[in-house]
This record gives structure tokens, sequence and C-alpha cells, in this order.
């Protein structure tokens, strides 16, 4: 395979307790400089993103909102890629005493919450769809992935995904591994992601990542 991009999660593959290693952020400048395009592919919303860290710019594309929403740093571009949730399904969650965040299309709550969006939902027939996180779900509508959101991105950029590399740690990176060439999983993540990638990440988490997209870049 001809590297042309990776495909990085955010949290827990890049980032410990929300903060962008130092060293990471490096190596994918160096790979950059390669002639390599860098995408973050997070489940997190883009607002919540800027908080966790600032510079942005060291990707050439963000795929935020698990697939729902692009934005390219060095223009400014942002797209939506899907529609925002439902108003009577915000109102359903708050009747419920659901804790919630919203993003422009995502709906976000603690994992335990899942039977409470999963009654809100049915209860109202609506198009929406469950996805975990670790300790979040993200309620979304359907055909909206990390692979969706990474297709289009890369088409953007005029990269094939078999080109690419996926990197990630959780039960939302399955479909971000298995749409790229090729998928790493982080040793310290799920053991489920870990048996189905085609390569593992060992090391010090998460510097190892760092190490990985310099070999791999050479």
């Amino acid at each position: 395979m001809k590297l042309s991009a990776f495909a990085l999660d955010y949290d827990g593959t890049i980032a410990q307790h929300g903060q962008f290693d130092a060293e990471v952020r490096q190596a994918i400048g160096e790979v950059r400089r390669r002639g390599i395009v860098v995408a973050l592919v997070t489940g997190r919303r883009l607002a919540d993103l800027r908080q966790a860290t600032s510079d942005l710019a060291c990707f050439d594309v963000i795929v935020g909102e698990n697939g729902a929403v692009l934005e390219f740093p060095a223009s400014g571009r942002h797209t939506l890629l899907s529609h925002p949730p439902p108003a009577a399904f915000l109102d359903a969650l708050r009747a419920r005493g659901v804790a919630f965040a919203v993003g422009e299309s995502v709906v976000e709550a603690a994992a335990d919450a899942a039977p409470q969006l999963l009654d809100a939902i049915r209860a109202l027939e609506l198009p929406l769809t469950l996805a975990f996180n670790r300790g979040r779900a993200m309620v979304l509508p359907p055909a909206v992935a990390k692979s969706t959101g990474l297709r289009q991105a890369l088409a953007a950029l005029r990269v094939s995904l078999h080109n690419t590399i996926g990197i990630g740690d959780a039960e939302n990176d399955h479909d971000l591994l298995d749409v790229c060439e090729a998928g790493a999983a982080v040793e310290w993540g799920s053991p489920a992601l870990c048996a189905v990638a085609d390569d593992v990440i060992r090391g010090t988490p998460v510097r190892a990542v760092a190490d990985y997209l310099r070999r791999v870049a050479r």
C-alpha cells in the first residue's frame, strides 16, 4: 500500500484524559511534512474538542460527532453532513430526567442512560440510532458513522481510503478501521477492537502512537 493518509481517533488514541499528547502532535507535523494527510476522526463535538485543545491546525480535516460534521482548519470550511436532532426527542429526554449534551447532530449521554434513550426513540418512532464510545452513548441519524464522514473528508482532499491507515481504541472505531485499507488498534483500548485490527500498537499510552506514525511513514 502507498500510504497517503492517517485517520486518527482522539480520546484514548492520541489523547489521555482529554489532553492531546505533545509527542503525538509533533509526530503528526512530521508525517504531514512528508505529504501525508492526517484526519482527526472523533465522536466529540467540535466545541468540546476546542475546549480540550485550542490548536486543531495540525490536522488536514476534522471529522466530528462520529461522522456528522466536517471541518477543514486551513480554510475554515465547515460542513454538517446530517441534520439536527428533533426537538421532540430532546424534550422527551428532559421529561425522563436524562442528562445530555447536544451537538450539531449528535445527542450524547452517559452509556447507562441507553434504556431511556431507546425508550424515547421508540416512543416517538424516530429514525435514530444508538452508538457507544466506552462510557458514553451517542444518538445519531441513520447511516452516520466515522466511516461515512471520513469517506467524504478524504474525497474532498482527493485521497483514497485504499491509501489510508485508521487508528482507534474503542467500539465506535470498528467501522473506521473497516473502511480504511489497514486498521490499527491501541493495545490499551478495547480488546474486541484489537482482535479484529490488522495491527496492534503496543507500548506506553499514548506515546506509542507517535512512534507508530513515524515508523509507518518512513
